[in-house]
């Protein structure tokens, strides 16, 4: 197994160097290789996105098409994501996407949910002292967040 890092919607730069850094240091703490495919090109992600509304299928589609396209040209039969561990991703579009690009490359995408490992993965991040972020990573999502803190500092409740 091979851990792909490919982020080009993850702004700004800082945050992306962040998660970076904390993939490397995980994996190195567990031995697991990884790789890079391509670097830091938010431009990628911003030209991919065909409609704001539907941006987190965009971004699944391109992300996962990276992977799956690299895993091809290296000579591996399946591929696989670990957004599914977050609570706050789509799964269903997550899985979607993945076998549409399955059909499309010719590589199996292994559709797991791996939500139930999300409690154990916050504690593992503290253990570890691992950076842990607070929105998906594109620009719009730290938007919406920081929108959704001011509200509910403003009137004291959790939604418009």
């Amino acid at each position: 197994m091979v851990n792909v890092f490919y982020n080009p919607n993850i702004h700004p730069l800082d945050e992306y160097n962040r998660r970076y850094a904390s993939f490397v240091k995980y994996l190195r703490t567990i031995q697991g290789e990884f790789v890079v495919p391509v670097g830091y090109n938010p431009l990628e992600y911003f030209s991919q996105i065909q409609d704001w509304e539907n941006r987190c299928w965009w971004c699944y589609n391109l992300r996962l098409k990276k992977v799956a396209l690299w895993g091809k040209e290296n000579g591996f039969k399946y591929f696989s994501t670990t957004l599914t561990i977050s609570p706050y991703q789509n799964v269903t579009q997550i899985w979607e996407a993945g076998k549409q690009i399955e059909q499309q490359v010719g590589i199996v995408f292994v559709d797991r949910d791996f939500r139930g490992g999300f409690p154990e993965s916050q504690n593992l991040s503290k253990k570890e002292n691992l950076y842990r972020q607070n929105y998906c990573g594109c620009i719009l999502s730290k938007w919406e967040g920081v929108k959704r803190r001011i509200w509910k500092r403003l009137t004291g409740r959790k939604s418009f």
